[in-house]
């Protein structure tokens, strides 16, 4: 009996992930893009340790959100190539005018082109070093997609050689990449990587990660005076099926444009 109930307990699911919504105030954001919104979703990491089922309530989180737009932050597998085959499945059916993507480290370490293929059969826009113009409501907002940096994918010229006028919102998997993106005039920078420490102990997790080069641990970022980064926690696991400790919470970020600057609290 103790042997089933200890089985029962280490068959529990995950709890799904939140839903965290986020304001970011923008002072020259045109006033048409006040009140666009941006679901970001990054580490879905598929395969073993990340069910299906917390995948998929990932998904329906984002979309009840109805968003404007998706951006996915990378890391869509783990470490198996056959866990590019549950992308076109586990991943489909994000809700919103356009859905874009940037690669993670982890898409590299298995088989990049095999998961932007995968991507691209869920009808999402792959971004490797690029920029994109996006109407919205008459007017453009600017996307730039960054390459994986970890794997030293990354070209911040090339992706920024485009980009035209206008707000412009960055995907880069790596959030250490930030002040590069900030010097070039980013306004939002959107990044994962990092799942809050996923095993989160005061005082030990933010020394190790900053002895390995991980400055950012999640949450929002005044990069400079103008440039703001939010790094999710993301939505899947690492290493093992386990999340605690402060910050660390499986996340659907939704973040809305606000033009103006935020008022200070009371």
């Amino acid at each position: 009996m103790a042997l089933a109930r200890q089985s029962a307990r280490m068959a529990k699911p995950p709890t799904p992930p939140r839903v965290t919504h986020i304001d970011v105030h923008i002072a020259e954001l045109d006033p048409r893009h006040d009140g666009v919104k941006i679901a970001h979703l990054s580490d879905l990491h598929l395969g073993k340790l990340t069910p299906r089922a917390h995948v998929r309530a990932a998904i329906d989180a984002a979309n009840a959100a109805k968003p404007d737009l998706v951006a996915l932050t990378g890391d869509y597998v783990c470490w198996r190539r056959s866990e590019i085959e549950l992308i076109p499945e586990q991943l489909a059916g994000l809700q919103a005018r356009r859905v874009f993507a940037v690669l993670g480290n982890h898409d590299y370490f298995t088989w990049n082109q095999c998961v932007t293929d995968g991507l691209g059969r869920c009808g999402y826009e792959v971004m490797k070093n690029v920029s994109t113009a996006v109407p919205i409501n008459g007017a453009t907002l600017q996307l730039v997609g960054v390459d994986d940096p970890v794997t030293r994918h990354h070209d911040v010229r090339a992706a920024f050689a485009g980009v035209g006028h206008g707000t412009r919102v960055v995907l880069c998997h790596s959030p250490d990449l930030a002040p590069a993106l900030a010097a070039r005039g980013s306004d939002v920078v959107l990044s994962g990587h990092t799942h809050g420490g996923q095993m989160f102990v005061r005082g030990v997790t933010d020394r190790i990660m900053k002895r390995i080069g991980l400055n950012y641990r999640g949450g929002m970022y005044a990069i400079d005076a103008r440039t703001k980064m939010y790094v999710t926690t993301g939505v899947g696991f690492s290493g093992v099926t386990k999340r605690f400790g402060e910050g660390t919470a499986a996340e659907v970020a939704i973040l809305t444009l606000r033009r103006g600057v935020a008022r200070a609290a009371a």
